[in-house]
């Protein structure tokens, strides 16, 4: 059944002489869900990428960890920057797998010139996010496809051109 908003704005309908026609409104609501969270993913694999590019890699000595609600942690370490000053920093995220033993060393990702912007040197720190996100796109994107090979079938049904 079209469906029919006005003369001109519309997103689906047939005219008087059998001819089927979709907006391109039709297209956006279809493609805009996996197409954002596909957008998404490219820019967080994009930025963690940037981040391992221009960052040093070096060994951190957890001196605290932080205990949030739930089985959640926050680690604090400290490491020597290129000055060979010692800096303690977050990780800025927290995790359930990050309850690490005081005094343990993890490779951690620094930058260079910034005071505290470090980050694990991990799959779930980097590359979870990304991953999750351009997962939710990908099965996204599997509906969106079989609905426009549906309007695409019902385009074709009408009388023709």
């Amino acid at each position: 059944m079209p469906i029919i908003l006005s003369e001109r704005a519309f997103l689906l309908r047939t005219r008087a002489d059998g001819t089927r026609e979709a907006s391109w409104r039709v297209w956006i609501l279809v493609f805009v869900a996996p197409v954002l969270f596909l957008v998404a993913a490219a820019f967080l694999t994009f930025e963690s990428a940037s981040f391992v590019l221009r960052a040093e890699r070096t060994a951190g000595t957890v001196t605290r960890v932080y205990a949030w609600e739930g089985p959640v942690y926050g680690p604090v370490f400290d490491y020597r920057d290129a000055s060979g000053q010692t800096r303690s920093a977050s990780n800025g995220m927290s995790s359930a797998n990050w309850n690490f033993a005081i005094g343990s060393q993890h490779d951690i990702y620094v930058l260079p010139g910034s005071n505290g912007d470090v980050r694990l040197a991990n799959f779930e720190r980097l590359w979870l996010l990304p991953t999750v996100i351009a997962g939710i796109g990908l099965a996204l994107m599997i509906p969106a496809l079989i609905v426009a090979l549906m309007i695409r079938r019902w385009l074709r049904g009408g009388a023709a051109r």
